[in-house]
């Protein structure tokens, strides 16, 4: 949007001023009141005056025509240049001399002549004349000149017809001089060379020399009223620098508020957030479920009415479960798509690199697909809040279970992980049990696979060649990777228990099992941070419901449901901080939240100390035919 105003209310000197002062490149338009034939327009780049057109003028002449115009619209275009250049004075240069042109103009007006007081015409013509007057050379012409100047008139002798100046007697025959001159025709006396000492002026001359003094005393004053109106307009015209200066940045202010939102990522009618996700490879599944819940919670609020009046907007772009590639995902979300903050993220090895992008930038990280601690540091890092259960507090609740209830000694599990920040994390949490069992975690079995592949052979001969007896597995994958690992495991072992922690994505590894067959399936234990997508709790009616409205074809789903109550929470953080929303009355408003009920059996709360909102874990059981059913963990 371009800048525009009124050059009655901003001048024309003021603008070229501003955007010199400043380095900035623009077109300034001026649109004449006269019409569209006198119409201009003058580039500034980087702060040099470098072309201008005004009406039938360009260059310089342009810019002194423009300069004087005192009434008529303007509008300014940044970052717009020329193709030619006709102007290489300095831009303050082309101001002063306008200013200084305007101050003589004003002398002028007033009945004064500048060049009737120039000192140095002085002193090379007589009296002090214009060139253009003449100086009489010869006697003949000196003596006519001063009778013409006299108020009596030339005198003349009657006798001989000699002409004098002065004198009352004619110095060859006597006779008395008369006024005027000879008549025609009368005999024409020889002139006659003035007296060396010419008798005093006649009061007329005298007078002529005090109106000489007088006009040069006039132009003295003249002259020092020049000098002292350019001093006056040298301060006016610093004066106006610093009111342009001022103005200038107001009204580039007040242009900034009205084209772009003052809070990125926020404007008058929407509410933009981001999301950097795997929806291609192996874990695409993942990414695609996190999307769902958010549109679908989304879409609802949008439909009545929006949060204090803003719609939101998910912009979603896929890193493919790769670190190198969420980075510039991150990166191009802020900085191009310019996203107020973050939601649903998915994974810990992009995690690692898009928290650090997040605190880096003071943008909100929320709700992302990942139990890691990197993200539950003690205290919390302020921008960083999770809805889930951590991977410790899933791997913690599965070790209960398999020690506890189903009576196996920790010496008896082992650990198949995923090798990067993912897997570390679930095995601390592993480790941590381990510990309060007294058993040393260094002792206890771990085998893995890269992660985006999955090629398991090499875990698999670590679990069937071990010498260790091992009856259960807690895994920390993804799916693909954890239906392979069962099916061979089970194919040697078929008593053997499995359990992974929810990140593996329920559902999209209840599929890969169902295609291997009905006994690879039954009894994999998943621990959830979310209650079964097939419950009847008041927060899961709600998800089942909008569902098929916003997401035709989607069957209800761990991963999409723990996407909707994490965009739940983040729509009851952004209506409790106001109209007014900037990043930290949200992330204030976030603090605040106490005793939160979503409808899923367990209450939520954030606060200065605590950015995890749900403890919880849910424990859940494949059955032949492929459907979870919840397990009892204690």
């Amino acid at each position: 949007m371009a800048l525009s105003g009124n050059l009655s209310e901003t001048s024309f000197t003021d603008l070229i001023q501003f955007y010199s002062m400043s380095r900035q490149t623009a077109a300034v338009t001026i649109v004449s009141p006269v019409g569209p034939d006198q119409d201009g327009i003058l580039y500034i780049e980087s702060g040099d005056v470098v072309h201008a057109r005004f009406g039938e003028l360009s260059g310089i002449d342009a810019v002194r025509r423009a300069l004087r115009l005192k009434e008529g619209q303007f509008r300014v275009e940044l970052n717009k240049r020329c193709n030619e250049r006709t102007i290489f004075e300095p831009w303050s240069k082309l101001v002063l001399e306008e200013m200084c042109a305007e101050d003589e103009f004003n002398v002028e007006s007033a009945g004064l002549d500048p060049l009737d007081f120039d000192t140095d015409r002085l002193g090379d013509t007589e009296a002090g004349l214009r060139p253009g007057h003449h100086v009489p050379d010869t006697e003949e012409e000196q003596i006519a000149m001063i009778a013409s100047e006299t108020k009596e008139g030339p005198r003349y002798c009657p006798v001989c017809h000699r002409r004098y100046r002065n004198g009352t007697v004619c110095a060859d025959d006597g006779a008395q001089l008369v006024t005027g001159t000879p008549a025609m025709g009368s005999p024409k006396a020889p002139l006659k060379t003035l007296p060396k000492t010419l008798p005093p002026p006649p009061p007329s001359r005298r007078g002529l020399y005090i109106g000489l003094a007088v006009a040069g005393a006039v132009a003295a004053l003249a002259i020092g009223g020049v000098l002292w109106q350019r001093a006056e307009s040298e301060k006016q015209f610093r004066e106006a620098q610093q009111r342009a200066t001022a103005a200038a940045i107001a009204a580039e202010q007040t242009r900034t508020a009205k084209q772009s939102p003052a809070v990125q990522g926020v404007s008058d009618t929407e509410i933009l957030l981001g999301m950097a996700a795997p929806f291609s490879g192996p874990a695409k599944e993942l990414g695609r479920g996190m999307k769902t819940g958010i549109d679908i919670a989304f879409a609802a609020v949008n439909e009545a009415g929006g949060v204090n009046g803003r719609k939101l907007k998910l912009v979603a772009l896929d890193d493919g479960y790769e670190p190198d590639r969420t980075t510039a995902v991150m990166k191009e979300l802020n900085e191009q798509r310019k996203v107020f903050g973050f939601i649903g993220n998915v994974g810990t090895p992009t995690a690692q690199v898009a928290v650090p992008y997040a605190l880096e930038k003071k943008l909100v990280f929320f709700g992302p697909f990942t139990g890691a601690g990197l993200l539950r540091r003690d205290p919390p890092d302020r921008y960083v809040f999770n809805y889930r259960a951590s991977y410790a507090e899933e791997t913690a609740a599965a070790m209960k279970y398999l020690v506890e209830v189903k009576r196996i000694k920790p010496s008896e599990i082992a650990v198949f992980a995923q090798q990067d920040g993912y897997g570390d994390a679930g095995f601390n949490g592993v480790a941590k049990m381990m510990r309060k069992y007294d058993r040393d975690p260094a002792q206890t079995l771990r085998v893995g696979y890269k992660r985006n592949t999955s090629d398991v052979q090499d875990a698999v001969d670590g679990i069937l060649k071990t010498r260790q007896k091992i009856r259960a597995i807690i895994m920390v994958p993804t799916y693909k990777a954890a239906a392979k690992f069962i099916e061979k495991v089970k194919a040697e072992h078929s008593e053997m228990i499995f359990s992974s922690v929810s990140f593996v994505g329920a559902q999209a590894l209840a599929e890969e099992l169902m295609g291997m067959g009905p006994k690879v399936a039954e009894g994999v234990i998943v621990t959830q941070v979310v209650p079964l997508p097939t419950s009847k709790s008041t927060a899961v009616l709600k998800y089942q419901a909008l569902l098929p409205k916003y997401s035709v074809g989607e069957k209800p789903d761990f991963v999409s449901l723990e996407g909707y109550l994490a965009a739940q929470l983040m729509i009851d953080g952004l209506r409790r901080a106001g109209r007014e929303l900037t990043m930290e009355t949200f992330i204030d408003s976030l603090e605040g939240m106490k005793g939160i009920d979503l409808g899923v059996g367990a209450t939520m709360s954030f606060g200065m100390s605590e950015h995890q909102a749900s403890h919880k874990v849910w424990g859940t059981i494949l059955d032949a035919a492929g459907n979870f059913q919840p397990l009892e963990l204690e």
